[in-house]
């Protein structure tokens, strides 16, 4: 909130009621600017007013004046200064970004990181039997999780070699667990691909059962 400062002969604080009435001794008029972003006071000066003072702008919309900018969180620095740093902001829909380039809004989800996130509790995802309908089991799980290869790979922008799979191969055998952002690249949710590692499991499980029970009766001939 921006804070005006009024000054007179009173010595003294001016009341509600004189601001009121003497209001136009102090501005002799005002004016917006910045298509109506902006409020323009401006000062007149008189024996009993002796203001020495060009004319002022104050924002209407941020109130952050030059420390602001367009979508940018607002953070207290200091006991009452107000920044914003760039790259932390909420878009029009209220979606947050945090650490993210700016031009790329609008954002395509709810919250948008770019850096690592730690949490020292469970993150946990919804996944109530009652919120679903249409349950069916992943059918030949072992020859998609075959067409994913687990890479080792570096971020161009980024130092630190991590490790994954390429969004592209998981789209072609799993597309419900890859999303497209409003700038056309590929997201995985690596969570989703644990139905498919249990899947698989079952069916490797299943043919090694198998091949026991085979073992079995070939030795009890």
């Amino acid at each position: 909130m921006s804070t005006i400062t009024f000054r007179a002969n009173k010595g003294e604080a001016l009341t509600y009621s004189e601001m009121d009435k003497n209001f136009g001794s102090f501005f002799y008029s005002s004016s917006l600017s910045g298509n109506g972003q902006n409020i323009v006071l401006h000062y007149t000066s008189s024996v009993d007013v002796p203001i020495n003072s060009g004319s002022v702008s104050y924002s209407l919309i941020k109130g952050l004046q030059n420390a602001g900018s367009d979508l940018r969180v607002a953070l207290f620095s200091g006991s009452s200064t107000i920044e914003t740093r760039s790259g932390f902001f909420c878009d029009r829909s209220g979606s947050v970004g945090i650490k993210v380039n700016e031009s790329l809004v609008p954002l395509s989800y709810a919250l948008d990181v770019s850096g690592s996130i730690r949490a020292t509790g469970t993150v946990l995802q919804s996944s109530d039997e009652r919120l679903k309908e249409n349950i069916y089991i992943i059918d030949n799980a072992s020859d998609r999780l075959d067409a994913i290869d687990g890479v080792y790979f570096n971020w161009k922008e980024k130092e630190g070699r991590q490790v994954g799979v390429v969004a592209q191969q998981v789209q072609k055998v799993l597309p419900e667990v890859v999303s497209e952002d409003n700038n056309g690249y590929l997201n995985v949710d690596y969570g989703g691909l644990v139905p498919l590692l249990i899947e698989t499991i079952k069916e490797h499980k299943s043919i090694i059962t198998d091949l026991e029970n085979r073992i079995s009766q070939l030795e009890g001939k």
